[in-house]
């Protein structure tokens, strides 16, 4: 009989790869804020609105809805048959305002053209400067300043799931006995080790400052956070088998391989992915934690004083 925490594992699993394809295959977010980027097409539909830029990168920006800054293309080209209320902005490519587009800024293709067809609003001037032109840095630095680190925060990212797999993936290559039984303290013990993970959390401060206030523990306290990256990373693991059992199973390695791309991808959803994360690192924290509790009670107490000699008869 398939434990409680395993069905709702698969299915925050299930559910998460269907919001990730649903987001990955809409092309504008209505709830994006700020600014949009992305590599490639961007498409805003009509009836959406985009509460900030947005930014195409080697890409057409197809704008049908309503963007309420500016509308960028870097290495593609800009059309807008919507409204945009801030400039329309073209590196390396073409502006076509249609008909019923309406912008409130400026239309600039640098290195490409500007059409406007009869009818469309343009609050702003039309230019076409050079793609070199001097004038294109002053508007380039702190949008590339944006573009940089929106890049960097995604490869920062990146690195982190592709970090959490292999390190899944590795614990259940190296230590295949150890993550196996985790497993199965984890499906066995499902509410008492999320529990158990929650209550962990909240100790873990009065513990450090316990240490730190402490003669012996001062200097212990620097191996607080090796301890927790140690446990978080096999219990992490643990969670990462128990889901790639259900949607798969087979060897321990694949299982973890499986398990932890699953919620690699579930991470990385907007909102929901610290949601996830926080249960997976609650739930394998609690998981280590019960397991040593259990690994300590079955250790025999050693015997007390000495043994007592037999008595002769006399």
């Amino acid at each position: 009989m398939e434990s409680r925490l395993g069905k709702l594992i698969a299915r925050v699993a299930i559910g998460a790869c269907i919001v990730a394809a649903v987001v990955a295959g809409r092309s504008a977010p209505a709830w994006a804020a700020e600014f949009l980027l992305r590599v490639g097409d961007i498409t805003i539909p009509e009836g959406v609105v985009l509460h900030g830029d947005a930014i195409a990168l080697g890409g057409t920006l197809d704008v049908e809805g309503t963007v309420a800054g500016d509308a960028v293309s870097v290495g593609g080209d800009v059309i807008v048959g919507g409204r945009v209320r801030g400039s329309v902005r073209a590196v390396g490519g073409d502006v076509t305002l249609r008909s019923t587009a309406v912008v409130g800024g400026r239309a600039v293709a640098w290195g490409g053209r500007v059409r406007v067809e009869p009818g469309a609003t343009l609050g702003g001037a039309e230019s076409r400067p050079g793609l070199f032109s001097p004038g294109i840095w002053w508007w380039a630095w702190p949008h590339g300043l944006v573009v940089f680190l929106g890049v960097l925060r995604w490869l920062a990212l990146l690195t982190l799931l592709g970090g959490f797999i292999l390190g899944a993936w590795m614990v259940a290559v190296l230590f295949p006995g150890v993550l196996a039984r985790l497993a199965g303290v984890l499906e066995r013990a499902p509410a008492g080790t999320f529990g158990l993970g929650l209550l962990g959390w909240m100790l873990l401060g009065p513990l450090a400052a316990v240490l730190v206030l402490s003669v012996i523990g001062a200097g212990l306290v620097v191996l607080l956070p090796v301890a927790l990256a140690i446990a978080l990373l096999f219990g992490a693991g643990a969670v990462a088998v128990s889901v790639g059992r259900r949607l798969h199973e087979a060897s321990l390695p694949k299982e973890a391989l499986v398990g932890s791309v699953v919620l690699a991808v579930a991470f990385a959803i907007p909102h929901l992915g610290w949601v996830v994360a926080f249960a997976v690192t609650t739930w394998g924290l609690g998981t280590v934690l019960l397991a040593v509790v259990e690994h300590v009670r079955r250790i025999p107490p050693p015997p007390s004083g000495a043994p007592t000699p037999p008595v002769r008869p006399s």
